[in-house]
């Protein structure tokens, strides 16, 4: 049987961790080059370990794969704009499920910083770039989300984990004061 990402991606909705984990597993051991395949296994990865029951993260050795991956991914990607994004994020969230906390938070924005620098007209990535900044303009941030935010519905209008989490926490437009 042959599954698109469609399908991936509604297992993934209803919660099928283990069903969703051999799938990306399979495809990834054979298509370890291709990005698409590394960024939503790895992503489906790091939102299990808050998200997946305990035994399914200790049955799989989660963060250790996840890890893995994350290094694998450094080697074969780093050119990459979006690998930088989406790693650089999911590390500056937790920083310390991948190691040493201060040298991966330092890590983290390097790699946000350098999304920006490949792709400078991105607005998603210049957004969570300004939001990793210890000081930052506000008016500049809040034009930044307001920009964006119609750049985040058309990006992440899909389903599956990283589209559902992307939309919930960078749109950021108070319906309200958007109407």
């Amino acid at each position: 049987m042959k599954l698109s990402f469609q399908n991936i991606f509604e297992l993934e909705e209803a919660g099928e961790f283990k069903k969703v984990f051999e799938i990306y597993s399979d495809l990834y051991s054979k298509y370890k080059s291709e990005y698409e395949i590394w960024k939503h296994f790895y992503f489906f990865l790091w939102l299990a370990i808050e998200d997946a029951p305990r035994e399914f993260n200790e049955k799989i050795n989660l963060r250790e794969l996840m890890q893995k991956m994350f290094e694998e991914g450094k080697r074969n990607f780093s050119d990459l704009a979006n690998f930088n994004f989406i790693t650089g994020y999911t590390v500056s969230i937790f920083p310390y499920e991948y190691g040493d906390y201060d040298d991966l938070e330092i890590e983290a924005k390097k790699m946000l910083k350098k999304a920006t620098e490949i792709d400078t007209e991105n607005l998603i990535y210049k957004l969570v770039f300004l939001g990793s900044l210890q000081k930052v303009d506000k008016e500049e941030y809040k034009k930044t989300e307001i920009d964006a935010a119609p750049t985040v519905l058309e990006v992440f209008k899909g389903k599956g984990m990283l589209n559902k989490y992307f939309r919930q926490v960078l749109y950021r437009i108070d319906k309200k004061t958007s109407s």
